[in-house]
């Protein structure tokens, strides 16, 4: 019987946005132990986030520093779910106690950030370092990826990747996000919240390459002084044009990730709300919906029920959850890992990628890659 990877969570307590889902998905294949868990600086909310977790109380440390040292032995890997503008600080805390660990997006918040990051990593080779990217679970996302992988569309010329909501638009009814949201840092909050998923989703499908990047950035209906609408526009050296868009201010929409690529033999598309099919065109611009119960095996290794059940968000995290696991099995034992989980140098590469889109926008220029 395998054993259970054990893991310590920081951040991600009872008035997280993401804590619950990822205790969820942790939980839903039982691959993981999770162990000691630093929900919160604060202790009722930490002591609150135990009880409403489930799990054992035991003290509340003073500091991350302190929590890390007493519990390193007792963990595999931490899960780091902070605000995003606390992530480089914390993993480097991290890396120094060498623990593996994967966090939430992003990475970082600036090319500094990421270099410190990088230049910690190298001086601790051992340690498993990964990113958050659920996303990439979902089934027929993964059946994309396959059928592109064999050229079923030929050639790819031309990607079209966005995720846009109405996550600033309802502020006078929401309120505003959490503080951490409410003011850009070097690159543009939505671009660190939407814009690394919309690349890692891009470059898992069609690989990295070198080329130059365009954007536009608007504030268009927040009153907190942020950005929230994003385009740009790639040009890669492979010859596939890309173009991105992002936003926070278009009423009516939720959650509006949708992928499309289109190739000389034909194009796909698959949109987060129709999650268990995926749009095939081909030469004489037929539409042909494929759905899951017809794909193929390593696309639907990870489902838990028959199609005609549809897949879901939390599933699909739990995809990630248990790929990660095997990911960190292999690894570990000196094999080669999962498919489906990228290093964080993908995360680096995704980071860089939108600091150059940002330089590209207050220069009002084409920006190398």
């Amino acid at each position: 019987m395998q054993s259970l990877i054990r893991v310590g969570i920081i951040g991600g307590g009872e008035n997280s946005a993401v804590g619950k889902v990822h205790l969820t998905a942790l939980r839903m294949d039982t691959r993981f132990e999770i162990g000691p868990c630093f929900f919160s600086h604060l202790e009722e909310e930490n002591k609150k986030s135990h009880f409403l977790y489930s799990l054992p109380w035991k003290e509340h440390p003073s500091n991350i520093d302190y929590w890390l040292k007493s519990n390193e032995h007792l963990l595999d890997l931490v899960i780091l779910l902070t605000p995003s503008t606390q992530h480089a600080n914390q993993i480097q805390k991290i890396i120094n106690n060498r623990i593996s660990f994967v966090t939430e997006k992003p990475v970082g918040c600036s090319l500094n950030e990421i270099n410190d990051i990088c230049n910690h990593l190298e001086n601790h080779k051992n340690i498993n370092a990964r990113f958050i990217h659920n996303y990439s679970g979902y089934p027929m996302y993964r059946e994309m990826v396959l059928r592109l992988n064999k050229k079923e569309i030929g050639r790819i010329h031309h990607v079209k990747a966005q995720m846009p909501s109405d996550g600033f638009a309802r502020e006078m009814i929401t309120g505003k996000p959490q503080i951490w949201r409410q003011t850009d840092p070097e690159i543009p909050m939505i671009m660190l919240d939407l814009g690394t998923h919309l690349h890692h989703l891009v470059t898992m499908a069609i690989g990295h390459s070198s080329g130059k990047v365009r954007a536009r950035m608007h504030q268009l209906i927040n009153k907190m002084g942020v950005i929230d609408n994003v385009e740009i526009w790639e040009e890669r050296s492979d010859n596939i044009k890309v173009s991105y868009w992002m936003s926070k201010a278009h009423l009516g929409i939720k959650n509006g990730l949708c992928l499309e690529f289109y190739g000389e033999k034909g194009g796909f598309v698959w949109n987060q709300m129709d999650p268990d099919h995926l749009i095939k065109y081909d030469l004489e611009s037929n539409k042909l919906k494929i759905n899951r119960g017809s794909i193929n095996s390593e696309a639907a290794y990870r489902d838990r029920f028959k199609a005609g059940h549809p897949t879901g968000f939390v599933d699909a995290f739990s995809y990630f959850y248990s790929d990660l696991a095997d990911d960190f099995i292999s690894r570990n034992n000196g094999l080669k890992g999962s498919f489906w989980i990228k290093t964080i140098d993908d995360a680096f590469k995704g980071i860089k990628f939108l600091s150059a889109a940002k330089e590209s926008y207050i220069n009002d220029q084409w920006i190398n890659l």
